[in-house]
Order: C-alpha cells, then sequence, then structure tokens
C-alpha cells in the first residue's frame, strides 16, 4: 500500500509553524519530575512524563517507520515509532495506530498507542498502555504539535523538515 502526502496536507502542516513555535517555546521549560521518584515502588500511582521529537523516515508501505529523540523521565535518548495504520478517510482528522519505543539513558519503553491528528490546527492526542519495559501496564495520554520546519536535524525525514514534537503522561495504579 503506497501512501501520498497531496499538496493540501503540506499546506495545512505549514499553517501549523506557528502553533509549532509557541509549542517549541513551551517544551523548553522545565521539565516535570517522576512522580515515583525515580524508583521508589512503594508509593500508590508510578507517574512518569517524557518528551520526543519524531520524523517519519519509511512512508512507503506499512508500518511506517519512524525516528526521533527523547527526553524527560527516560533521560536522554532515542525515539523508534511503527506507524501500524493510518484512516485518512476525513482528511482533517486523521486516525493512527502505533507503537511508540522509547530508549532513554535511563528508562526503556514500548507503548501501543492510537492517534487522532487533527490536521487543521496540527495538533493531536494520544492514548495508549505501555505493553514493555518500564511502568508495563501504564495508562498513556499525550499530545503532539505538527511542525514544518523542525527545530532539529531530522536525519533520514522522508518528509524533508516536517516533524511531530509531543508529551506523553505515564500512570500506573500501584494495583496494575
Amino acid at each position: 500500500m503506497q501512501f501520498k502526502v497531496s499538496a493540501h496536507v503540506r499546506r495545512v502542516f505549514g499553517l501549523v509553524l506557528v502553533a509549532g513555535f509557541v509549542a517549541l517555546t513551551l517544551s523548553l521549560s522545565p521539565g516535570v519530575a517522576s512522580a515515583d521518584g525515580g524508583g521508589d515502588h512503594h508509593n500508590r500511582h508510578h507517574e512518569a512524563d517524557v518528551t520526543f521529537t519524531k520524523w517519519v523516515t519509511n512512508p512507503t508501505a506499512f508500518p511506517w517507520d519512524m525516528a526521533g529523540v527523547v527526553g524527560g523521565d527516560v533521560g536522554d535518548g532515542s525515539y523508534v515509532g511503527h506507524l501500524l495504520s493510518l484512516d485518512p478517510t476525513d482528511p482533517n482528522l486523521w486516525k493512527l495506530h502505533a507503537l511508540y519505543e522509547f530508549h532513554g539513558d535511563e528508562h526503556s519503553f514500548i507503548a501501543d498507542v492510537q492517534v487522532r491528528q487533527n490536521n487543521l490546527t496540527g495538533t493531536a492526542v494520544i492514548t495508549g498502555v505501555v505493553t514493555k519495559g518500564w511502568l508495563k501496564g501504564a495508562r498513556v495520554t499525550g499530545e503532539y504539535t505538527v511542525l514544518d520546519p523542525c527545530a532539529i536535524a531530522t536525519p533520514g525525514n522522508a518528509f524533508g523538515t516536517l516533524c511531530f514534537q509531543g508529551t506523553l503522561h505515564l500512570e500506573r495504579d500501584s494495583g496494575d
């Protein structure tokens, strides 16, 4: 299956440039500390906040491959993603299913996520669950903003300078 990004979609992504600069400014603020104290497994809840910047490296067939960088409570590291499905039935609101892999110098995990990307605003809402690694079983919520141009280098980027910058919040009850 081949998927081609239309000129209309590229223009929509370009319109979110201003929103992207706002998101970039907000992302440079100090990070949120892990509520579990970095490893105290006696707390009632285990929570974490992580950041990412990602880009598509292979959009010719599913699953699409993605690469990127991560930070926050996982530490500095790399992002690997696999877009498993994309429902572009409504060109303004795409529904995506993906695997997000965070490989930080403090922690690593894989999350199975559902994404609703609003192509009019260049923003997305993320929900899912950690399926492997640190905080396995945690609920995942988050968001990202589409940026073009991206504020960092994006080697191998299939869409030139287009990237996605966001945050995830992980939360697991101690009974999970």
